[in-house]
């Protein structure tokens, strides 16, 4: 039996609620994966924490999946989705908090369970004192640091309907706004 045609099977029994063939679908994905992770230098913590997201995804989509012989090629893709997105992330709290280093890359120290607890509480800060801004400073850091789509200046300046030189000035007051709404929050950095 070719690879594509196992896939397809595996996949039907999944859907039928075999939990058997999920594993069988789980062992087969993971090299996937993890090998993608490492290429992409993250720690075993965040790789932990993209395969669990990755293989919720996985199951989610299932029923709608339209090649099954590709799912390795549909799982590394989706994989590397999940790390740009943990990157984007990363990469607007760096910019708000001032941190050199992203979370999840090797040679970081893994966070212990009150660090973790600590980070979700000033993600959800974060979060609030986003929806607290200007519309138009919103909905751009949301394009800059949060679509998975990565629009470019261009498309930016499209959707918001301003010129591509006032996206980062705009962006620095969108962000200055954001530390003085955390510093509010209770969150000094």
């Amino acid at each position: 039996m070719s690879n594509g045609a196992r896939f397809r099977v595996l996949i039907e029994q999944c859907l039928l609620g075999d939990e058997t063939a999920w594993s069988e679908v789980v062992e087969l994905v993971t090299p996937v994966i993890l090998g993608v992770c490492r290429g992409r230098r993250l720690s075993r913590e965040a790789s932990l924490d993209i395969f669990g997201q990755v293989c919720f995804l996985l199951l989610k989509k299932l029923p709608t999946l339209k090649s099954p012989e590709k799912l390795l090629a549909f799982v590394a893709t989706t994989t590397r989705w999940e790390i740009y997105a943990m990157m984007r992330r990363t990469r607007l709290l760096d910019d708000v908090l001032g941190s050199d280093l992203p979370d999840g890359f090797v040679g970081q120290q893994e966070p212990g369970p009150d660090e973790l607890a600590e980070q979700s509480e000033t993600e959800e800060v974060l979060v609030r004192a986003l929806l607290k801004l200007p519309e138009k400073e919103a909905k751009l850091i949301r394009y800059l640091f949060l679509d998975e789509n990565e629009p470019t200046y261009q498309e930016i300046s499209r959707k918001l309907g301003i010129p591509v030189a006032s996206i980062g000035p705009t962006r620095a007051r969108g962000l200055a706004k954001l530390r003085r709404l955390l510093k509010k929050y209770g969150h000094n950095f």
